[in-house]
């Protein structure tokens, strides 16, 4: 149960955090809006290490080797200023919505993908309720 609490306060600060850098990017551009999103994440996380009772040489010690595996950064950022630039034209709703709408869907795939189409039944129907979601909130606004 505390888990799932923890995931909806992400949710809560992911939306935030969204919001903040659609204003930001809608005064100096989505990059720029990135780069402070990023840098201020650095600093912050930085702090926070330098604080606790953490090894900090062990994780360094142990990064994986394997190039791919830093990819995610890479589209972490891209994600960042791509959100940046979308959230100030389509609002908040809706940009989130479908953020929430592609995470599914792609989850989706990477399940069916592991673990096979059969034992997926639910999310399937979850997919098609996401999708008629979007479809539906597209008409309204």
């Amino acid at each position: 149960m505390i888990f799932v609490l923890i995931g909806i306060l992400n949710g809560f600060c992911i939306t935030l955090s969204r919001v903040f850098n659609g204003q930001l990017s809608t005064k100096y551009g989505a990059f720029h809006a990135s780069l402070v999103n990023h840098v201020v994440g650095f600093l912050f996380l930085s702090i926070l290490l330098l604080t606790m009772s953490v090894s900090l040489l062990g994780p360094l010690q142990a990064m994986p080797s394997e190039p791919l595996l830093y990819l995610g950064g890479v589209i972490g950022a891209l994600y960042v200023a791509v959100n940046s630039f979308v959230m100030v034209r389509l609002g908040s709703t809706n940009s989130i919505v479908l953020v929430v709408a592609g995470q599914m869907l792609f989850g989706l795939v990477v399940e069916m993908y592991t673990k096979g189409i059969a034992t997926l039944e639910m999310q399937m129907i979850g997919a098609v309720l996401v999708i008629f979601g979007v479809l539906l909130k597209g008409r309204t606004s």
